[in-house]
């Protein structure tokens, strides 16, 4: 029980004075009731309400904004989990258990309307959020951690060839096929880790595999093991991004092709974006994504809060650092702020094949007709060139660059610095 003393703590300062949630008189009692996560504000289908200090939402907000699942609802009873946190709740009742341990509310959930009312702050604060209540404003943050990506932006941008982990590379074998195979680091294995051809949009989730093959998403182990297909795509070259539990891809009959997710396992598929979209970067639950190479938007990996950020001929290989976007914008290179302010020309050369690593963006000069390899320093943006052969595909892992040369048909592989 100790461990909910902070809990209790909560439940009582809900009734206590000050910037508390007890302050209930008639006319703060009727005053219409805000709330925020991460400061956005949430509109309802049915109104927050205030009952002797215990503020009240309805309970699909816990699972859409506070990242929790409902896991059962029968019998009056409802069972909420997030991680290792579980609370179970009946209506009408004011003792609710979490993780099994018993907690007594102020006011019990509730049905209004048919809707299910549950006590804000006790479920934010359990699912690890701080809420502080200003004015009759719910002020909520959530701790918001970078979802785990399959590769970089800058790999997927350019085929998603290659990805690796602590002792691995996964790579697409151009002298087999385009094959999948492993290598140790230090090149002292190299193994086949499936048959099949022209393998794409490699993605690393934990020890399994994800990537393309004849118009098809598959998922294997990285030791070769348990090859299994997560979705058909039909027709067309798909891109595909892994970020935390969602697969987002692309998918129809056009050159490009409307923006879906899906859960790993190829289940819950939704639509996203309807437009021709034709390049995607998702970090920092966001999605930055290019349709017909015109139009740059953005919006959340939900697929809310759309935005148009930039409009003009030619928007391609998207990179994101931070607040900063890099780009190829009619053929030169510019950056921009996530929010699409500050639209800064960096360089006049038609830079594509674009891949950043830190503060070095690495890129092929289609300026020259040779394309040949140039690192720019994004920190003074004093530009290096790095290579004279012609470049496309650039992929980056560790210290390890990778390219493919087309004159001689071969991946052809550098060291970096800047590591």
């Amino acid at each position: 029980m100790k461990k909910w003393l902070i809990g209790m703590l909560v439940c009582t300062c809900l009734v206590g004075t000050g910037t508390g949630f007890a302050q209930t008189s008639e006319a703060q009692a009727a005053a219409a009731i805000t709330v925020t996560v991460n400061d956005r504000s949430i509109d309802f289908d049915t109104e927050p309400m205030n009952d002797h200090g215990t503020v009240f939402v309805p309970l699909r907000f816990v699972a859409d904004e506070l990242g929790g699942q409902i896991t059962s609802w029968s019998n009056k009873e409802v069972t909420v989990t997030k991680g290792t946190a579980t609370i179970r709740m009946k209506i009408g009742s004011k003792t609710i258990l979490i993780n099994e341990e018993q907690l007594e509310l102020q006011a019990a959930p509730r049905l209004i309307d048919g809707r299910t009312l549950v006590p804000l702050r006790v479920l934010s604060e359990v699912f690890g959020a701080t809420v502080h209540y200003v004015n009759h404003q719910v002020l909520i943050h959530t701790a918001v951690a970078e979802p785990i990506h399959g590769n970089s932006i800058g790999n997927l941008n350019n085929g998603g060839w290659y990805a690796s982990d602590e002792e691995w590379i996964y790579y697409n074998n151009q002298d087999d096929s385009g094959r999948l195979y492993k290598e140790k680091y230090d090149s002292s294995e190299n193994q086949l880790v499936s048959d099949d051809k022209y393998v794409g949009a490699l993605n690393l989730v934990g020890q399994e595999l994800y990537y393309t093959s004849d118009n098809k998403l598959f998922s294997i182990g990285i030791d070769g093991e348990n090859r299994t297909l997560v979705h058909d795509f039909g027709l067309g070259a798909n891109l595909v991004s892994i970020a935390g539990d969602w697969i987002y891809y692309t998918q129809g009959t056009y050159m490009y092709k409307p923006l879906y997710r899906m859960k790993l396992d190829g289940t819950s598929g939704e639509l996203l974006e309807n437009h021709q979209v034709s390049s995607i970067a998702v970090m920092n639950g966001k999605i930055y994504y290019t349709i017909e190479a015109q139009k740059l938007f953005v919006m959340d990996s939900d697929g809310r809060n759309k935005k148009k950020l930039l409009t003009g001929n030619y928007i391609t290989w998207v990179e994101v650092q931070g607040q900063s976007l890099y780009f190829n914008f009619k053929g030169k290179l510019y950056t921009m702020g996530t929010d699409g302010t500050a639209l800064t020309k960096l360089s006049d050369l038609d830079a594509r094949n674009l891949n950043r690593q830190g503060d070095r963006l690495y890129f092929s000069n289609y300026s020259e007709y040779s394309k040949k390899l140039y690192r720019m320093n994004l920190s003074d943006r004093t530009t290096q060139k790095l290579s004279d052969d012609k470049v496309y595909y650039i992929h980056i892992l560790d210290k390890k660059l990778f390219f493919y040369n087309p004159d001689i048909r071969v991946v052809e592989e550098i060291g970096i610095e800047g590591a």
